[in-house]
C-alpha cells in the first residue's frame, strides 16, 4: 500500500469480535505506512520550509510560521463483549500562519507538497497586501529533551493486540462483581510528527506518541443502578498498556459503580468538602483558564493586572508544567516551536504570572511559556493549559479526614462549567462519601459543586502531601490533551446542590 496524504480505515459490526486476517493485516501498521516523515529529515527541508515563509512574507508581516503535521491513529470500540469497530487512520498536512498589524491569517492544505503550502502561504500572505517583503532568518533546527520518549511506537503493534487488550479490560470489569451489567471501552493510540519552522530561525522536530483508554460501567441490583468511569492516558509508547494496567484500571471503573449503588441522596447546603486526588480539573477549569494570557489581554479575566497580589490562602502554589515526562498534557515544544517549560503561576497564595502563546508574549512585554497549541495543522495555536496541578502540601489525607467533624469527601468528579470572566463554576461529582466524625461513612449521590473559584482560593485550609493525575481534553474552539493535578486537599466551606 503506497502513503498518501490521508488515508483512513473504518471497519465496524460485531462480526469484528472475530476480525478477518485481511483487515487486521491493514490495521498492523506496516512499516511502508509508519515509516519517517517522508522528508521532515531531509537536509533539504530548511531549505524548502525557508521558501514557504518567504512566500507568507512577500507582503510584509511581523511573523510566519508552517507547522506540518502527520498522525497515524488506531481506534478500538468494544460495546457488552464484543469489538464494535476498529478505525485506523493517517492524516497529513500543513498550516501557514502570517502575523501582520497583530492580526492572524491561516491557511492549510492536506499535504506536504512544497508547492502546495506556497499556495497557501500566499493565502495567507493576502492579509499583508501591499507590504515590504521580510527576510527569513536562516533555519536553525533545535533538539528535545525527550519529554515523551517511548519504547514500542504504537503505530506498530498488530491491531490484535490491542483488541486483546479491551476484550481482557471488558472481563476484568465484570469479574469484579456479578452487578456489572454493562461495559464499554474506548481504546486510542497515535503517533504524532511534528515540523515547525518561523521566520526568526526556529526549526523544531518532533515525535509524540498518545494513549488512551476510557472504561464505563453500569452497576444494576434490584432498583438500584449507577455508573462507573476512569480513563487513563499518556504520552508514550505501547508499552503502557500491560495487563496489569489494563485489569486495575477496569477493577477501578467497576469499583466505582458498584459501591455507589446503595448511595443516599447527598446533603445541600454550605458545608465542607474533602476533595480526594486527581480533583486539580478544578483548579484547571475554575483558576487556569483564567490566568491563560489571551484573556488577560482582553481584559476579561478576573486576574487581569493582579501579578503580586495574595489569591489565594498560604496553602495554594499552582503549577503549569508542559515538560513532565510522558504527561498526557507533555511534549518538547509547543506547537510554535517554543520549549515546554515549569511555570509557577500562584505561590504561596501570590499570583505570579500566566501563561502566553508567541503573539500574547509580544503584545504583552513578556516571555512565551511554551503554551501555544493547536489542535491539528488546520488550525493556528491559542494559548492553552499543559498539565495544571495544585502542588502537595504537608498533610496526610488520613489527618484531612479526621480532622473534618462532618462534610462530604468528593473521589471522583464529573463534567463542569466556568465562567472565566467571574471564576464562577459548577461541577457534578460521579463518587462521594458523608464524613462524619472524622470518618467516612455512607455513599452519596447527585451532588454538585457551585463556587466561585478565585473565593474557593481563599478558603483551601488543608493540602495533602499526596498527588495524582487526571487526563482530559481541554475545549476552547479547538480540543487539546491536558492534565490535572492535585492532592487532597479541604474547602472549609462551598455550596453543595443535593437533592438531601
Amino acid at each position: 500500500m503506497n502513503r498518501r496524504d490521508f488515508i483512513k480505515v473504518t471497519a465496524r459490526g460485531s462480526a469484528f469480535a472475530i476480525a478477518s486476517p485481511a483487515i487486521l493485516n491493514l490495521l498492523a501498521g506496516d512499516a511502508a505506512l509508519s515509516g519517517d516523515l517522508a522528508g521532515l529529515n531531509d537536509p533539504g527541508m530548511a531549505d524548502s520550509m525557508s521558501r514557504v515563509l518567504t512566500r507568507a512574507l512577500a507582503n510584509g508581516g511581523q511573523h510566519a510560521d508552517v507547522y506540518l503535521e502527520e498522525i497515524i491513529k488506531t481506534g478500538v470500540r468494544l460495546v457488552d463483549g464484543k469489538v464494535e469497530s476498529v478505525d485506523y487512520g493517517i492524516y497529513r498536512g500543513g498550516g501557514v500562519r502570517l502575523v501582520h498589524d497583530w492580526k492572524t491569517g491561516y491557511a492549510y492544505c492536506d499535504s506536504w507538497d512544497e508547492g502546495e503550502l506556497v499556495r497557501v502561504a500566499g493565502v495567507a500572505s493576502n492579509l499583508a497586501r501591499g507590504g515590504d517583503a521580510v527576510t527569513v532568518a536562516d533555519l536553525t533546527a533545535r533538539q528535545g529533551r525527550g519529554v515523551t520518549r517511548y519504547d514500542i511506537p504504537p503505530d506498530e503493534v498488530d491491531a490484535g493486540r490491542k483488541m486483546d487488550a479491551v476484550v481482557l479490560a471488558d472481563r476484568a470489569a465484570r469479574a469484579y462483581d456479578p452487578a456489572i451489567k454493562q461495559v464499554k471501552i474506548n481504546y486510542t493510540d497515535e503517533l504524532k510528527r511534528v515540523l515547525v519552522c518561523n521566520s526568526q530561525g526556529v526549526m523544531i522536530r518532533q515525535e509524540i506518541p498518545l494513549i488512551w483508554i476510557s472504561i464505563d460501567t453500569l452497576a444494576e441490583r434490584g432498583s438500584h443502578r449507577h455508573p462507573g468511569y476512569v480513563r487513563r492516558s499518556a504520552k508514550t509508547g505501547f508499552e503502557y498498556v500491560t495487563s496489569e494496567f489494563i485489569e486495575e484500571t477496569a477493577r477501578e471503573a467497576a469499583r466505582q459503580a458498584v459501591d455507589m449503588l446503595e448511595a443516599r441522596e447527598a446533603p445541600r447546603g454550605e458545608i465542607p468538602v474533602v476533595i480526594g486526588t486527581g480533583g486539580g480539573v478544578v483548579f484547571h477549569e475554575a483558576v487556569g483558564h483564567g490566568l491563560e494570557a489571551d484573556g488577560i489581554e482582553k481584559r476579561t479575566s478576573f486576574y487581569t493586572d493582579r501579578v503580586g497580589e495574595k489569591v489565594g490562602s498560604d496553602q495554594i502554589t499552582i503549577v503549569e508544567d508542559g515538560s513532565l515526562p510522558n504527561m498526557r498534557g507533555s511534549f518538547d515544544f509547543d506547537d510554535e516551536g517554543t520549549p515546554s517549560q515549569r511555570n509557577v503561576l500562584i505561590e504561596g497564595g501570590i499570583l505570579k504570572g500566566y501563561m502566553y502563546d508567541l503573539l500574547t508574549a509580544w503584545r504583552l512585554n513578556a516571555e512565551p511559556t511554551g503554551n501555544g497549541r493547536r489542535q491539528s495543522y488546520k488550525h493556528y495555536p491559542l494559548v492553552r493549559m499543559t498539565n495544571t496541578l495544585l502542588m502537595p502540601g504537608d498533610f496526610a489525607p488520613e489527618e484531612i479526614i479526621e480532622g473534618t467533624t462532618t462534610g462530604i469527601l468528593t473521589k471522583h468528579l464529573g463534567g463542569g462549567e466556568v465562567d472565566t470572566t467571574t471564576g464562577n463554576f459548577t461541577f457534578g461529582i460521579r463518587e462521594a462519601y458523608l464524613i462524619e466524625n472524622g470518618k467516612i461513612t455512607a455513599p452519596v449521590k447527585g451532588a454538585t459543586l457551585i463556587g466561585n473559584g478565585p473565593e474557593i482560593l481563599k478558603c483551601i485550609d488543608m493540602v495533602g502531601n499526596d498527588l495524582a493525575f487526571w487526563p482530559g481534553t481541554c475545549g476552547k474552539g479547538q480540543w487539546v490533551p491536558v492534565s490535572s493535578g492535585a492532592p487532597t486537599l479541604r474547602i472549609t466551606s462551598i455550596t453543595v446542590g443535593g437533592r438531601g
